[in-house]
């Protein structure tokens, strides 16, 4: 057991050394947003100013991007790590013509192949109390842990499309790694307790 959380652990700190976080505001003044990023790294929009807003998907190769039914506040933050070379558009459901966006993603995911990698969302993050996993379609149930900066498990779960969260209230505030396996597929990202 210590050696095969060695070897994820490894396997995500080399996969880490090369992803990058991007911060972007997302409020009515977010018209034609653009950005360009590599495979791997992760976008995170925090909304920003008045009115309570989405992020929906238009078109793109990402299967699990983008929360379109439920609107957010000021406050609110999503993050999602895109795993896929392509162009990715969105919008704001209720505001699409001040509230849009793309993402250019290039690249190659290094050490990992496209059929082994689960694309997963998660939100909020920074988080405080419970955070929201989305699963992509077709995976309905997953093993989820949480592993702190020494690489030990400090909390674990199996979630479901219809129970998706994972409490982490109890946590100490820091920086965590979560890891999500479904159907022979995984996928890790970095989140924030506070």
């Amino acid at each position: 057991m210590k050696t095969t959380l060695l070897l994820f652990f490894t396997f995500i700190s080399f996969g880490l050394s090369a992803q990058t976080t991007h911060n972007l505001g997302w409020s009515f003044n977010s018209a034609n947003q653009e950005i360009t990023i590599d495979v791997g790294d992760t976008v995170v929009w925090t909304w920003e100013g008045s009115g309570t807003h989405n992020l929906l998907k238009l078109t793109g190769p990402e299967t699990g991007f983008g929360i379109d039914a439920v609107r957010y506040a000021a406050g609110h933050s999503y993050s999602y790590t895109f795993t896929t070379a392509g162009v990715n558009t969105y919008e704001c459901a209720p505001h699409p013509a001040s509230m849009f966006g793309k993402v250019t993603v290039t690249g190659a995911t290094a050490g990992i192949s496209d059929s082994q990698l689960l694309n997963f969302s998660m939100y909020p993050n920074p988080v405080s109390d419970q955070l929201i996993i989305q699963l992509p379609t077709g995976s309905e149930k997953a093993e989820v842990g949480v592993f702190d900066y020494t690489g030990r498990l400090v909390k674990s779960k199996t979630i479901t499309s219809n129970n998706n969260s994972i409490n982490v209230q109890k946590l100490s505030n820091g920086i965590y790694m979560i890891r999500v396996s479904s159907n022979a597929k995984i996928g890790a990202q970095q989140f924030i307790k506070n």
